[in-house]
């Protein structure tokens, strides 16, 4: 729980006959994080790998195109869990699924075509039904209104050339509507976009039509427009709703099959997926990978089960492992929590996975991260909101699962702190006559606010040095266990520093025993960090740029040093000022509302300052805090200790992501 899962590494020799079962089992195990052997060890480099042959490429390209089939048909795709079977997709059954989809997409293309085109026209009509309606309503001219982008044209045109004029706009996003009969003539209304006016006008000039200038009489012929529009579009809704029955009844008939068909492919791109992974002799197949300490005895058992008892099964500690040891092969990192915990492993990992060896920082992380959200956002209310809706989104929303499941159960956690605090603090929605305080009304006690904020962020700076010393021994980096900025040295320093301000500003002398062994020596010995660790390496001390040079920069380094840790300390300053910002903002919504009581509507008016303020404070304010405590965490705590660069762990199998190669 407070480092990264216990890993093994299992190697296993299996025969070529055995391989195809042995491969099925670390699919349906899921718990395999196969490893390129060539990576691990050179030898391996000479031994050739699987080959798929041309399977590979047309299992790529049926999937390409039952996925393509599943969006048109509007098919979801099938989970893959531990019932799915499990079997290899053979050159027949590649040929089975590709005459079904040609089948298909002959049988789909002309309804798809179709309904495109309609949706097409649909969408162009209705888009100049909702450009002239509104004008129509009111009976405006349609000549003189300034349209933002249609092109209206009104007149006369002979009624044996409205054939021509209809053909030719067809091909165009335009719609043309006889209004009248007048002798030999139609009166039209053609309404096309003003990037097809040329083309218009030349289909109009070359049918003879006469424009007229629009009046009184154009008045009342608009009613007539709307109708005709909604008479067209109406159809064109008619004829796509037939085509999406057409559409539906295909999919229908073919979804069961085209699911399995593009399930059957995903579970053979993960079979092949752990072939990529082995290396073959004469008779055998090799390969390597990492699990769960807790899943060896399972594992074991159930490879040698497939092979049938033929196979090779050595199972090794990372401290058995000399590329480990030597840096050159990294172990996979397994972080593993109660759910509690797993919102807060999402925000670790977003920083960066630790090494496999060391402190896992995702429990400590969440504490103080609770702590801090709860002093800056401290409100019963307020937190009561923020946990119903995390409630709501991460627990009881319908398919509530993934980030935004995690993010939800986040604001659950933050809303039940907010709630502590605001019964800390006495605070209901800003109101502080309702309950009384458990602890301290921040706004009446700053000073003392401002002191526990800055004891909290010692606490936690803290934590974060000893973690480093920590992390330090058990990476094997002993020097800077003591040298390093968060080292046991700089430690000392800081501690001391911390009780000798203590000390001074309860207005009492600082002891000097104090201010010489625990602030002068360590200073001193981290002058002289070269010289000291020359002795303990049994060589002599060398200055590649003078020995003045080397003084003058560890003096510059000290310094930082020291600066660096005084500004992380007073960064904690702003747990307890986003603490006062939340109250203000309180102040500065009832303000509003004392203005307008008073006044004609005030009650209205100060219910929906009363309302607006507190939804502005909850989105705005919880977003700031949430960003402000994650900045505490990653550069204040996690920069002093956090040794990032791990490799995720990522076994194969059911329900994981197929296709991608490591």
């Amino acid at each position: 729980m407070f480092t990264p899962e216990r890993m093994h590494q299992i190697n296993v020799l299996v025969f070529e006959s055995e391989v195809d079962e042995v491969a099925k089992t670390i699919v349906r195990l899921g718990i395999l994080h196969l490893v390129k052997l060539d990576d691990q060890e050179p030898w391996a480099e000479n031994l050739r790998g699987f080959e798929a042959g041309e399977i590979r490429g047309k299992m790529d390209r049926m999937r390409g195109r039952l996925a393509l089939l599943m969006k048109n048909l509007g098919i979801r795709e099938l989970s893959l869990d531990a019932g799915t079977g499990i079997a290899d997709v053979t050159m027949g059954d590649l040929g089975e699924m590709e005459r079904f989809a040609d089948s298909l997409e002959r049988t789909i293309a002309g309804p798809l075509e179709r309904r495109a085109d309609v949706r097409q026209k649909l969408e162009r009509l209705e888009a100049i039904a909702n450009e002239v309606a509104p004008l129509m309503e009111l009976g405006l001219p349609i000549g003189k209104t300034p349209y933002t982008f249609l092109d209206l044209h009104y007149g006369e045109v002979r009624s044996e050339n409205m054939d021509y004029i209809r053909e030719k706009i067809a091909q165009m996003p335009a719609v043309v509507l006889s209004l009248s009969k007048r002798d030999k003539n139609d009166l039209i209304l053609l309404i096309g976009l003003k990037s097809d006016r040329l083309k218009i006008k030349r289909v109009l000039r070359e049918a003879s039509f006469d424009p007229i200038e629009v009046g009184e009489e154009a008045r009342k012929e608009a009613a007539g427009v709307k109708g005709e529009l909604a008479k067209k579009i109406d159809a064109l809704r008619e004829e796509a709703a037939d085509l999406d029955r057409e559409i539906a009844g295909l999919r229908d008939e073919n979804g069961g099959r085209i699911t399995e068909y593009n399930r059957s492919l995903r579970v053979a791109a993960l079979l092949l997926r752990v072939k990529n992974y082995l290396k073959r002799t004469r008779k055998t197949f090799i390969f390597s990978g990492w699990i769960p300490a807790e899943s060896r005895r399972e594992v074991e058992k159930e490879v040698l089960r497939a092979a049938k008892g033929r196979a090779i099964v050595e199972v090794l500690s990372p401290d058995e492992i000399s590329g480990v040891k030597a840096g050159r092969v990294q172990v996979p990192v397994l972080l593993k929590h109660p759910g509690f915990f797993r919102p807060f492993e999402m925000l670790v990992s977003n920083y960066g996975l630790p090494d496999y060896k060391v402190i896992d920082p995702t429990i400590f992380f969440a504490i103080t991260f609770l702590a801090m959200f709860g002093m800056m956002f401290g409100d019963v209310g307020h937190g009561a909101v923020l946990a119903v809706l995390g409630l709501w989104l991460g627990f009881l929303r319908k398919g509530s699962a993934g980030s935004t499941a995690l993010v939800g159960r986040l604001a659950f956690y933050c809303g039940l702190s907010s709630i502590f605090f605001g019964f800390l603090f006495g605070s209901v929605f800003g109101l502080e006559e309702l309950i009384p305080h458990l602890w301290m009304r921040p706004m009446s006690n700053v000073i003392y606010f401002f002191k526990v904020a800055i004891y909290f962020g010692i606490a936690v700076i803290s934590l974060g040095i000893v973690f480093n010393i920590v992390n330090s021994i058990r990476v094997g980096r002993f020097k800077a266990s003591l040298f390093d900025h968060a080292g046991l040295i700089v430690a000392v320093i800081y501690w001391g520093g911390i009780i000798a301000v203590s000390i001074f500003l309860s207005n009492r002398p600082v002891p000097t025993r104090l201010i010489v062994w625990f602030i002068g020596v360590p200073i001193v010995l981290l002058f002289l960090k070269e010289p000291i660790l020359a002795l303990a390496g049994r060589r002599k001390p060398h200055f590649e740029t003078g020995v003045a040079s080397y003084l003058f920069e560890s003096t510059i380094e000290i310094v930082e040093i020291i600066i660096g840790y005084l500004a992380n300390t007073v960064s904690f300053i702003r747990v307890a000022a986003f603490s006062l910002a939340h109250v203000g903002l309180f102040i500065a919504t009832f303000s509003l509302v004392e203005m307008v009581q008073g006044k004609t509507g005030g009650t209205i008016y100060s219910t929906l300052f009363l309302v607006f303020g507190n939804i502005g404070i909850i989105a705005l304010e919880g977003l700031v805090v949430t960003i402000q405590a994650i900045r505490l965490e990653y550069y204040e705590f996690f920069g002093k200790f956090f040794f990032g660069g791990g490799v995720a762990y990522k076994p194969i199998g059911l329900g994981q992501q197929p296709g991608r190669e490591e």
